[in-house]
């Protein structure tokens, strides 16, 4: 090969010169290769953490969800035990009011019954009393002086006792 005598010779500092601007422009090309695929992966990392927090935020939002769900079937469920339990007591109370007023009407018809046989008795006793004032007023008129009894006309307070009827509600003993 025959050199071609047109060029001038090259010295070593141009050809040091060369091979720099060709480092220098080789590194400037690698650091824009390495900045241009740091922002393509800082982009993809940016996709991701977004993509990552868009399925966080929509696990968030279901478990929300479902606890929600949860929650109000709870609710639910304790409000109708609730009800359940304030009907039970309702039902109590009105049976218990009922029983009461049973209680008291036949109280009360027991009383009715008492002051009606009382004021029976009542009346037996004046009766007997005022005939017995009666006899003896007319014995001390006619005999003037003592008055003896009579055994087969006089009362005791222990035979008016026995003739005092007790109303059936009352024989029971307290029951």
């Amino acid at each position: 090969m025959a050199m071609d005598d047109s060029r001038p010779p090259i010295s070593a500092a141009e050809i040091a010169a060369g091979q720099i601007a060709t480092i220098v422009s080789a590194a400037e090309q690698a650091a824009a290769d390495i900045a241009a695929n740091a922002e393509r992966d800082a982009r993809e990392h940016i996709r991701e953490a977004e993509r990552e927090a868009d399925n966080i935020r929509n696990d968030a939002t279901r478990e929300g969800t479902r606890l929600k769900e949860e929650a109000q079937t709870e609710a639910v469920r304790v409000a109708e035990i609730a009800r359940k339990e304030a009907d039970q007591r309702i039902e109590t109370a009105q049976k218990a009011a009922d029983e009461v007023l049973a209680q008291a009407e036949a109280l009360s018809n027991g009383l009715h019954q008492l002051a009606a046989s009382l004021e029976g008795q009542a009346e037996s006793i004046l009766r007997d009393v005022q005939a017995g004032h009666r006899r003896l007023m007319a014995d001390l008129r006619v005999g003037g002086g003592t008055v003896e009894p009579q055994p087969t006309e006089r009362r005791d307070a222990a035979a008016a006792l026995e003739d005092l009827e007790i109303p059936t509600w009352a024989e029971g003993g307290g029951d």
